[in-house]
């Protein structure tokens, strides 16, 4: 067992600093048992939103001290976390239309073609750049395509349609799965230590989905498609060699990109599917109430812990039952 405390489960870096040698044993377990390959922030966000949540139990009282029971931990890591983790590489062929809708949708949100926002959402006055809502975009889908491909690939036969649409006007309570009966919300964070899933009003069904992405991905496309490559050559046709200074720059460009070959692709995104709860089973949490590790609610909608997710293969089965897409008899 390991000790822990209230305030370290407040504080990322600490929890990390906490549990450092347990968690490098378990990232070299599972690569050696399931070839997933977990870098140290990642496993340790994913483990921390665990343990805040205090997910299959993980943590346990003794002597008014709290501690973490490592074998618990492992059995959340081989029972939910591995069984519910999807690894694309970004040449996945739902990956690359999600990054021509993005590049499509951030285009007409410049030029007027849809009525969404270019400011950001919690500071109306600061004006985002299309670099900036381009990332976002892609991050706040990526969880639909993770969806898609994990109940694609867990149960076959099923057709799981993304809205791929671009709509002129917002469309409130717009159904993620199109083809569904009911209607789905489905979000995607990069917050890999959160702890709450959240549908807004109106939705029969919310599902979260926890993606990891590289810190540049749009970038990473035009890296190991060589369109990266081809603009740093391009310049450097154009600096004259007497720069010695931006010869330099050039020159630490070309090492950070020198392991990536022309379209040998090998950056892989992770989504873990946290599971689906279904809002007429739950209140909505109303606005000014506090949650642990949100903080005050300013709008009101359904907030659901990830803990009491439903998850297991045999519920979403269920889910897809409820919804349409499979019969009782699949």
């Amino acid at each position: 067992m390991i000790k822990i405390s209230k305030q370290i489960l407040k504080s990322p870096y600490k929890f990390r600093e906490t549990l450092i040698d347990f968690i490098k044993i378990q990232i070299e377990n599972i690569q050696n048992t399931h070839n997933i390959r977990f870098n140290f922030e990642e496993l340790s966000d994913l483990l921390l939103s665990a343990c805040r949540s205090n997910d299959f139990n993980i943590l346990f009282s003794e002597r008014r001290k709290l501690f973490i029971n490592e074998d618990k931990i492992s059995e959340w890591v081989y029972r939910k976390l591995l069984p519910n983790t999807m690894v694309l590489k970004i040449d996945d062929e739902d990956i690359l239309r999600l990054l021509i809708f993005c590049i499509e949708i951030t285009y007409q949100m410049f030029s007027g073609g849809t009525r969404a926002t270019i400011t950001a959402k919690a500071f109306r006055e600061r004006r985002r750049t299309f670099e900036s809502i381009l990332v976002d975009q892609f991050v706040g889908k990526l969880g639909e395509v993770m969806l898609k491909k994990f109940l694609e690939q867990n149960f076959p036969g099923v057709k799981i349609e993304l809205d791929w649409r671009i709509s002129i006007q917002l469309e409130r309570h717009k159904n993620d799965i199109i083809n569904a009966k009911k209607k789905i919300s489905i979000k995607s964070t990069p917050t890999l230590a959160g702890i709450w899933a959240e549908a807004d009003m109106g939705y029969d069904y919310g599902i979260m989905v926890k993606c990891s992405v590289p810190q540049q991905p749009i970038l990473q496309f035009f890296i190991e498609v060589c369109g990266f490559k081809r603009l740093i050559n391009f310049v450097e046709g154009r600096i004259p060699t007497y720069d010695t200074l931006f010869r330099d720059y050039l020159k630490n460009i070309k090492n950070r990109i020198c392991n990536f070959k022309c379209e040998e692709i090998q950056t892989e995104l992770k989504g873990f599917i946290c599971g689906y709860f279904k809002t007429s089973e739950y209140e909505p949490i109303e606005v000014g109430e506090e949650l642990p590790y949100m903080g005050k609610i300013r709008e009101r909608r359904y907030l659901v812990r990830i803990d009491q997710l439903k998850y297991e293969k045999t519920l979403w089965k269920n889910f897809l039952q409820d919804i349409g897409l499979i019969s009782e008899q699949f």
